[in-house]
């Protein structure tokens, strides 16, 4: 990287790892996807297909294939523009996962579903809808998790397991959403520095993403570390849950009353141009800057590229959540909404 970075040498796979937990770091250790159906997946719609139009809703299941593989194998199967084709979220690779597609064919004859192959994936049912299916259009995510050959203190796991399931976690963005070895974060700092160009738009969107997602994990760590990542600070955008909602608290019983029942929550920024005025009369946004400071190239670079300022919830809960545990094995069901990481709760579980 350029001399006139200060992060050259920064290691950003130990930072990563280094983010506060709720509760301390766990004690027990375990193997996380051993098998891919250790891991399921299935994305729950708000939107039910009517039956009728020019978009075909696919009910897909797919197991150690990522979604965009199967959205251009739908494209060149149907013989449609992969823009013809649309999913609501992206998926983990090795994993068992179900997942809705739509592909767009206003012309010619039904393709013959039931002949589309491709190792791993299976279509379970076919709809009918009069609109594409578009990112973020699914309610929340089921996740179905086996935690292999636990070691450690295992006795531990049951008051973790309540606590998770009392006050929810710090909603941090997983590992996975800075690439393998967190390399999306030494590419996202060439790209701001000028030193290379990314002409692939989608990779672009991955690297912004990681950057935004780098500098809200830093400020949820810090809310972490000092004790209020469930309390509303003075003034402080607070977001209605399962939503993108975001009002100031004025700090009134009622706001607490709602905080504590997980009906909303305090928030850190997702950050970029178009800061909120609300927030420079706010004692938190000097606070919260003193914590990017490090990653202020990082702030520069995405306000550059026009990401709009946005806020979200610091905490994340799992709801319906049930679990079993024997001496080498923790079974988890739950469910989380959209854009929240199984990873996340995990790790105030078991170290994988």
């Amino acid at each position: 990287m350029s001399e006139n970075s200060a992060l050259d040498a920064f290691n950003w796979s130990k930072a990563l790892d280094e983010l506060s937990y709720a509760e301390g770091k766990p004690e027990v250790n375990g193997v996380l996807k051993l098998l891919p159906e250790d891991f399921k997946v299935t994305e729950l719609m708000e939107v039910v297909p009517t039956g009728d139009g020019e978009h075909y809703w696919l009910d897909v299941t797919k197991i150690k294939c990522n979604t965009e593989q199967v959205a251009k194998a739908l494209a060149r199967f149907a013989s449609v523009s992969p823009r013809d084709v649309g999913y609501s979220g992206m998926k983990d690779l090795f994993a068992e996962t179900r997942q809705w597609f739509s592909v767009w064919k206003p012309k010619g004859g039904q393709p013959a579903w039931d002949e589309f192959k491709l190792e791993g994936v299976t279509v379970n049912n076919v709809l009918k809808h009069s609109r594409k299916l578009k990112r973020g259009t699914h309610r929340a995510n089921r996740f179905e998790i086996v935690i292999r050959d636990l070691g450690g203190d295992v006795a531990e796991l049951e008051s973790r397991l309540n606590n998770v399931q009392k006050q929810g976690v710090p909603n941090y963005f997983g590992a996975q959403r800075f690439g393998r070895n967190v390399e999306n974060m030494q590419h996202v700092m060439q790209l701001f520095l000028g030193e290379k160009k990314f002409k692939n738009r989608h990779l672009n969107g991955i690297l912004l993403s990681s950057a935004r997602s780098w500098l809200f994990n830093q400020v949820v760590s810090a809310r972490v570390a000092e004790g209020s990542w469930q309390q509303l600070k003075d003034k402080e955008p607070a977001n209605l849950h399962s939503s993108n909602s975001v009002f100031v608290s004025t700090g009134t019983v009622q706001d607490n009353e709602r905080l504590n029942g997980f009906d909303i929550h305090p928030t850190a920024p997702m950050w970029g141009a178009g800061l909120d005025q609300s927030m420079s009369d706010c004692d938190l946004f000097s606070w919260e800057q003193s914590i990017m400071a490090p990653f202020s190239q990082l702030q520069s670079g995405l306000e550059q590229a026009r990401l709009d300022y946005q806020r979200r919830a610091i905490r994340s809960i799992a709801t319906d959540l049930s679990w079993s545990v024997d001496d080498s094995t923790l079974s988890l069901s739950f469910e989380l909404i959209r854009g929240q990481f199984a990873t996340s709760i995990l790790r105030e579980l078991v170290n994988v």
